[in-house]
């Protein structure tokens, strides 16, 4: 092929390069996609971390308080029959002893030497040796003591008759091994029981952790469409004031008409761009939790107030006004609840033709001030009712200029304030139910 100058044709491949930022766009939107995912999964993983760690510290909480319990009852338990059975005189027949079981009698001399041994059982473990000072400090104690992890015993002065007997001393001794042994049980026991709730906890985690994963990408989505609707709402003024400002620029006499008219567009532009970021940054505070300027509020002026306004800029559409008698004060941020009603009433007037009317009434229902915006116009379609609180929102065949923020301006508000807004169901037009809490 020929250029047009005879020379060889310049073959440009305008394909590739648009093709290579697809690529590249896919390339970063599967890349945002997989990092994602793994922060879903790295929430999850936290999620289900945190509640096995506090079940198990929980389990064990609980597994040693009742461990230490239960050994405390049994020691006290050995300490009153050590106590009954030391202040008995020993019987002559001392193996026969009914309480011998379990149990060690020992009766040493004054330098702890052992003279007679007398044990419940053949395999009882031998009694730690004793000095003559800690025999003496036992018996002046007189109650039972640990001695080891193997014995709790009493030491008595030895009191029987006899030059045998004469300063010597008798220990009453009681095995700990059945009550170690209870407690082992109790621990193995509350350990079988526990593996079925860790379980469970794990599968409960896991789908907390799922949700709440979810959530934090719903959020997130929510947020990337926030951020792109707001862009292209600030975009379409930025474009209408670029044009505007190059036809502004025109030379001659002839075309001043034609700049002053282009001057107002881009003055009518820049005021609905500043009104725009207003509302934009009251989402913003609103979402943040920012404190509101609270007062005691009377939502009767403020609505005699908005309907007055109304009336004044707008006398093509009928307001009217109803309040129930009684007392109509909530504690609120005054300037944020008359933008509510003024917001309520600017949507039903630029959503409906000329002629329409509007009502506004007010009322008092289960300890809630209830605002209530009604019109007969043509209504919403039911289509937009769902999303019809969320941002940007606007009805295809409307022919309102708005920034779609008006409706998600009020529901925010009132979540504020501690209340709510619904789009109730009506045979004709739109009927909106604002709910504030009364005072106290």
């Amino acid at each position: 092929m020929r250029g047009l100058n005879g020379g060889p044709a310049l073959s440009i491949d305008l394909l590739r390069p648009g093709t290579t930022r697809t690529r590249t766009e896919a390339s970063g939107t599967d890349a945002r996609r997989q990092e994602e995912e793994s922060d879903r999964k790295r929430t999850v993983r936290r999620t289900v971390a945190l509640w096995l760690v506090a079940t198990l510290a929980t389990l064990g909480v609980v597994t040693t308080l009742s461990a230490v319990l239960l050994g405390h009852y049994l020691v006290v338990r050995v300490d009153e029959e050590l106590q009954r059975f030391s202040g008995a005189p020993l019987p002559a027949d001392i193996v026969r002893f009914d309480h011998l079981d379990g149990c060690l009698i020992l009766v040493v001399d004054a330098e702890g030497r052992v003279l007679e041994r007398y044990a419940g059982a053949e395999d009882m473990p031998d009694f730690p040796s004793l000095t003559p000072d800690r025999l003496r400090s036992y018996a002046r104690h007189a109650q039972p003591v640990a001695f080891g992890s193997t014995y709790r015993a009493q030491v008595m002065r030895d009191s029987r008759p006899g030059p045998g007997h004469r300063g010597g001393y008798v220990i009453h001794a009681r095995s700990m091994s059945d009550t170690t042994s209870a407690v082992h049980r109790l621990v193995q026991a509350e350990a079988a029981v526990s593996l079925p709730l860790v379980g469970l906890v794990l599968v409960g985690a896991r789908r907390v952790g799922r949700r709440a994963a979810r959530e934090q990408a719903a959020s997130e989505r929510r947020l990337r469409e926030f951020l792109a609707a707001a862009g292209h709402e600030l975009r379409n003024p930025l474009t209408t004031i670029s044009g505007y400002t190059e036809l502004a620029r025109t030379d001659g006499e002839s075309y001043e008409p034609m700049r002053q008219e282009a001057l107002g567009r881009v003055a009518a532009e820049v005021r609905r761009m500043d009104s725009l970021i207003d509302e934009l940054v009251l989402l913003s505070r609103l979402d943040l939790g920012q404190p509101l300027h609270l007062d005691c509020v009377d939502l009767a002026q403020i609505c005699r107030d908005a309907v007055e306004a109304e009336r004044h800029v707008h006398p093509g559409h009928r307001v009217r006004l109803l309040v129930a008698p009684g007392e109509h004060t909530v504690t609120g941020d005054p300037l944020r609840l008359h933008q509510v009603v003024a917001n309520l009433l600017t949507n039903a007037r630029v959503h409906t033709p000329e002629g329409t009317t509007t009502t506004l009434g007010l009322g008092a229902e289960d300890g809630h001030r209830v605002l209530e915006v009604t019109d007969d116009g043509p209504g919403i379609p039911a289509g937009l009712r769902a999303t019809i609180f969320d941002r940007f929102v606007r009805g295809e065949d409307t022919h309102a200029t708005g920034s779609g923020l008006g409706l998600s301006i009020v529901a925010a508000i009132a979540t504020a304030h501690g209340g709510s807004v619904s789009l109730e169901p009506s045979d004709r037009g739109a009927w909106f139910r604002v709910r504030l809490p009364a005072p106290a």
